[in-house]
């Protein structure tokens, strides 16, 4: 009876540990157009620009997606930035880690690590690379854009609570300048280009569940 109760237990606490993994799906993507960007010699920074159209999109029901654009309401209202070090810069390649910052309208931000790869495809710029330890820092739960598809404000109480991982999906600078020099007179400020990435949970909860099961093996072959 000791055995079976004890069995039944641990049963019990692999399935939580498991029902605690959430699906590894999207939880929220976003996409700005248009950067404002500045190259000088080693860093590389991108801002929206005034015509700059920026969504975030939550992939987790309810599903919505807010806008935040400065031609709505202003740059100084919300935004997005990043910066990147770039290093091992050749004709056609370059390594890069940085960080970027999405705030909204009341000041709420999203932070997170990236880094990755330049690379010159064409004649363009093209990184490929990836985004972690992404944070969520906000006083009301609420993402606060200008526009949205139901209202602009969206909540970001996903199931699986940061840190976050993430994929850039395209992040270009739009032009044919490449990283060999800075960007100076008349290409000191280019804008175009574009950001996409998509947020996901960290494995961490899986993990949880494995080791759970991994106990279960374990205390069965324990008691058997």
């Amino acid at each position: 009876m000791f055995k079976r109760t004890i069995f039944f237990s641990i049963i019990c606490f692999a399935t939580l540990c498991l029902s605690s993994a959430p699906a590894l799906g999207n939880l929220f993507h976003f996409n700005v157009n248009l950067l404002d960007m500045t190259f000088d010699g080693t860093r590389f920074d991108a801002t929206l620009y005034y015509y700059s159209e920026f969504a975030l999109t939550r992939d987790v029901a309810p599903v919505e997606t807010v806008d935040l654009d400065p031609w709505r309401g202003g740059l100084g209202l919300g935004g997005l930035s990043l910066w990147m070090d770039l290093d091992n810069i050749t004709s056609d390649t370059a390594t890069a880690i940085g960080q970027f910052t999405i705030t909204d309208i009341d000041g709420d931000t999203i932070t997170g690590d990236l880094t990755g790869n330049w690379e010159r495809i064409g004649y363009y710029p093209y990184f490929s690379g990836g985004m972690s330890d992404i944070q969520w820092t906000s006083d009301d739960g609420f993402f606060d854009g200008n526009f949205g598809s139901d209202d602009s404000s969206m909540p970001l109480d996903l199931v699986s609570g940061p840190p976050w991982d993430g994929t850039i999906i395209e992040l270009t600078t739009g032009h044919t300048l490449w990283f060999t020099y800075p960007w100076t007179g008349k290409y000191a400020r280019k804008v175009g280009g574009s950001f996409e990435g998509v947020v996901t949970p960290t494995p961490t909860a899986v993990i949880l569940g494995i080791l759970g099961l991994g106990v279960v093996g374990y205390k069965l072959r324990k008691y058997a």
